[in-house]
């Protein structure tokens, strides 16, 4: 009963943390069905491309064995030499198809993973407690086993119908084999085999993506954590100095593209001039006084010089104006009645400048 209620209170999503620490601790949400239908299907085209070069290479080296047969001597080295030959030969033959199926693997694993790719020491570690007869022996009747159970048996059933069907269709066609030679026969049971696995391949691929959809779904319903939860991880990374920087750079990358489209709207920009810059607009038709468009200290303030500068916006050091500016007015707001003298005299210098008187 408190796990019931547990589990209804778990309703927000998993944080990227919470997620991050879930695949440390174990591998993320795969379907074992997509991958194994997806391997098998891609061994299958591989020797259906490849297995006439694969046969007709085993035909001309046993032709090749059974020709020299007669003059073969069973030395050592001329055992050990047939012995190399033949080795590499199956090696050679084989390599397209490991080659693929070990390829398919290894994309079917990386495409369900979300294209990540990641190797954890911690889920290749022994557990001895995985060991105990007692935990395996639970482990067969809780709802993970039973469900998988219930997906294997539903495969066989698959196989088993498609093959049935597969045979039926080919009744017909079976008749004729009495009458055959050899290599029809053979030809005509891989035509078969082909048909069966390429059908049951497709099925359990359309199964095996269902099975990913909800796999991955009940693995963000685990992970699934409480408003307390969230608002507990929230003050842990608030604290985290790591984090800090991260949200202070996102700030301050956010406020810089910003103030590249206000500051070149600015008339004058007012600077300490190394910790502090403020940049003033005015508008006589449509404001009562200038308004503090942006101002910054430090990074920031070297930041709104640098685009000042950019845009040939006229700056003007006022040490104690600057300072004034920054500590009495946000931003977007007009300035004080105190300061209208002094910003007067700094806009009455830039408009000299710029003509405009």
């Amino acid at each position: 009963m408190a796990e019931d209620v547990d589990k209804h209170s778990k309703t927000e999503q998993p944080t990227g943390k919470k997620l991050s620490e879930a695949r440390k601790k174990g591998a993320p949400p795969q379907s074992q069905v997509l991958s194994s239908s997806l391997t098998l299907l891609s061994g299958i085209v591989c020797l259906y491309i490849f297995g006439g070069y694969m046969v007709d290479g085993l035909k001309k080296q046993a032709t090749a064995i059974f020709t020299t047969m007669g003059s073969f001597e069973l030395t050592e080295a001329n055992m050990y030499s047939l012995s190399l030959k033949l080795f590499t030969l199956i090696v050679v033959l084989l390599a397209p198809l490991v080659v693929t199926i070990v390829l398919t693997a290894f994309l079917t694993k990386i495409v369900q993973d979300n294209g990540q790719l990641e190797f954890n020491l911690e889920r290749i570690s022994l557990d001895l407690g995985k060991l105990s007869p007692l935990s395996g022996f639970g482990k067969l009747f809780n709802k993970d086993a039973l469900l998988e159970m219930l997906k294997s048996l539903l495969k066989l059933a698959v196989v088993a119908y498609i093959a049935y069907r597969v045979m039926k269709d080919e009744t017909e066609n079976i008749a004729f084999l009495a009458e055959a030679d050899i290599e029809t026969i053979i030809g005509y049971v891989g035509h078969i085999a082909f048909k069966i696995v390429t059908h049951t391949c497709g099925v359990l691929i359309i199964l095996g993506i269902l099975d990913l959809i909800y796999v991955k779904w009940r693995y963000i319903e685990n992970l699934k954590m409480t408003k307390q939860e969230v608002k507990d991880e929230h003050k842990d990374q608030e604290g985290n100095p790591e984090i800090k920087g991260k949200i202070k750079k996102l700030q301050f990358q956010a406020a810089r593209r910003r103030m590249i489209k206000i500051i070149p709207t600015a008339d004058v920009v007012i600077t300490n001039p190394t910790h502090f810059a403020v940049a003033l607009k005015y508008d006589r038709e449509r404001m009562v006084a200038p308004v503090v468009i942006a101002k910054g200290a430090d990074e920031m303030a070297q930041a709104i010089k640098k685009i000042a500068r950019e845009h040939t916006i006229t700056l003007v050091e006022n040490r104690f104006l600057a300072r004034e500016l920054y500590d009495q007015v946000d931003e977007n707001e007009a300035i004080p009645e105190s300061l209208y003298a002094a910003v007067a005299e700094v806009l009455a210098y830039v408009y000299r400048l710029k003509g405009k008187v």
